[in-house]
C-alpha cells in the first residue's frame, strides 16, 4: 500500500507553513526505510525547500484547464463540472499514476475535494470562519461561503480528520456533526525549537542590531502574529496607552508578522497615539530572528479572537516563557493552568496583571508549560499518529480485491 503526504503552504503565513515543514521533517526521518511513503507538493518553492533537508518530493503542476477554471469560476464550479460529466480531476489522475492508495493532507487543502475514489486524511486547523464571522478576513470574497462548501464536501468523505486540540474536535462534532471516531488529536509541534537543524544561516547585521536594542528594554513582550483584524493588536495598543498615561514603562511590546491587511492601520495607530517608544513593529521576520526574540523576551502575548490552535502557545511553553492568552478561547484544563488569561473586553485587565506580576506564579506557569510540552509535543508522536492511521486503513483496504 502506498501513502502520499501532500504538502502546500504560503511562507507569508508562517504559522501553518512552518508547522507543515516541521511535520514533514519528522515524518521523513521516521519513515525513512519505508518505500511505500512518498511526498507530493504543488509548490516548486516547497519542493526546493524540502530538497535542502534531503526530502525527495514529487511535483504536481496544475494543467491549463484547471488554472482557467480555478481563476475564473472557483472550486464549486469545477467540482460540479467534474461530477456532472463523470470526469476525473488531473490531481486524481496524478495520484493514480503514482499508485497512491491513501493521501494525507497536512493542511486543509482544497485538493482533498479532487481525490475521486482515493481515500484521504485531512488536517483541519481551525473553524474560525464559523465562530468569528464579523472579521473582514472571514467575509470578503465570499471566504465564508467557500470554506463552508469545501468543508461540507470533504469532512464526511475523509477517512480521518486530524486536529491539534480537543476543542477543535468538539467544534467539528458540534458544528458539522462529524463522527468523533474519525477525529484524531495531534498537538502542534513548533519548528523554532529545531531551527538550527532545519535552517542554515545566522542573524544578519541589521537583525543583530535590532536584537541589541530590544534586549536593552527591561522586559520585552512579543506578539508573533500576522496582521489580521482578528489578531486584535488594537487591544495591546489600548493597554500600552494606559501604561503610558500611568508613566509605567517597565515593558516593551514587539509585534512581528506578515501583513494581511492590517499592518498600516496598526502602524498608524501607534504613531497617532505616540507609542513608538513602547512598541516596536516588524513585518515578517526570519525564523532565526524569531527564535532569538523568544530566547530574549520576558513574556509572550496572544490577544487573538481565534483559537485554540495558536503556535505561539506551544512555542512559549518550549522556551519557558509566560504567555498572556485571550480568555475568549476555550482551552483544556491543563492549558488553562499554563496561560495567564487576559480579558479582551477590558485592556485594564492586562494593565493590572502587568503591574502586579508575581514571579512565583510565573515560575509555576512556565514549569507546567515545560512539562506539558515534554509530554504532548514529542516528535515521535507525529510518527505514531500517522503510522496508526496508515495501519488502520491498510487493514480495511485488505477487504477488497485490488489491494
Amino acid at each position: 500500500m502506498k501513502t502520499a503526504f501532500f504538502i502546500e503552504g504560503n511562507p507569508n503565513n508562517p504559522g501553518g507553513y512552518n508547522q507543515i515543514l516541521n511535520a514533514i521533517s519528522f515524518i521523513k526521518d521516521s519513515f525513512h526505510e519505508n518505500n511505500d511513503i512518498i511526498f507530493i507538493t504543488n509548490n516548486i518553492s516547497i519542493k526546493n525547500s524540502l530538497n535542502k533537508i534531503d526530502v525527495s518530493c514529487k511535483y504536481y503542476k496544475k494543467n491549463f484547464f484547471e488554472k482557467i477554471t480555478d481563476y475564473f469560476f472557483g472550486l464549486s464550479f469545477l467540482l460540479r463540472f467534474l461530477i456532472n460529466f463523470n470526469l476525473k480531476h488531473s490531481f486524481s489522475k496524478f495520484l493514480k499514476n503514482k499508485n497512491v492508495d491513501l493521501v494525507i493532507f497536512l493542511s486543509p487543502s482544497v485538493y482533498s475535494s479532487f481525490c475521486d475514489d482515493i481515500n484521504f486524511v485531512l488536517n483541519v486547523w481551525d473553524l474560525d470562519h464559523k465562530k468569528n464571522s464579523p472579521f473582514p478576513e472571514h467575509k470578503k470574497n465570499y471566504i465564508y461561503e467557500k470554506r463552508e462548501e469545501f468543508l461540507k464536501n470533504v469532512l464526511f468523505k475523509a477517512f480521518k480528520i486530524v486536529v491539534a486540540h480537543t476543542e477543535n474536535k468538539k467544534d467539528l462534532i458540534k458544528l458539522y456533526n462529524c463522527d468523533e471516531k474519525k477525529i484524531v488529536i495531534q498537538s502542534f509541534i513548533p519548528l523554532l525549537p529545531n531551527i538550527s537543524k532545519k535552517e542554515l544561516g545566522f542573524l544578519s547585521e541589521d537583525e543583530k542590531n535590532e536584537l541589541i536594542k530590544i534586549t536593552l528594554h527591561k522586559k520585552p513582550i512579543i506578539y508573533p502574529a500576522t496582521f489580521w483584524a482578528h489578531k486584535n493588536h488594537k487591544y495591546i495598543l489600548e493597554a500600552v496607552e494606559i501604561l503610558k498615561k500611568d508613566n509605567f514603562k517597565d515593558f516593551h511590546f514587539i509585534f512581528c508578522g506578515s501583513d494581511m491587511g492590517n499592518y498600516d492601520y496598526i502602524k498608524n495607530m501607534i504613531k497617532q497615539k505616540e507609542l513608538s517608544k513602547l512598541i516596536t513593529v516588524y513585518p515578517l521576520i526570519s525564523n532565526i530572528f524569531l527564535k532569538n526574540l523568544y530566547e530574549n523576551c520576558f513574556a509572550v502575548i496572544m490577544a487573538t479572537d481565534s483559537g485554540p490552535t495558536n503556535l505561539p502557545l506551544y512555542e512559549s511553553m518550549y522556551f519557558q516563557k509566560p504567555i498572556f492568552y485571550s480568555n475568549k478561547i476555550s482551552l483544556d484544563k491543563e492549558l488553562n493552568d499554563i496561560v495567564l488569561p487576559i480579558n479582551l473586553s477590558d485592556p485594564h485587565d492586562l494593565v493590572f496583571q502587568l503591574k502586579n506580576i508575581n514571579n512565583e506564579t510565573l515560575m509555576k506557569k512556565t514549569n507546567k508549560g515545560k512539562i506539558y510540552y515534554q509530554s504532548h509535543c514529542l516528535q515521535k508522536n507525529i510518527y505514531v499518529t500517522y503510522k496508526d492511521i496508515i495501519n488502520e486503513f491498510n487493514n480495511i483496504k485488505k477487504r477488497w480485491k485490488n489491494n
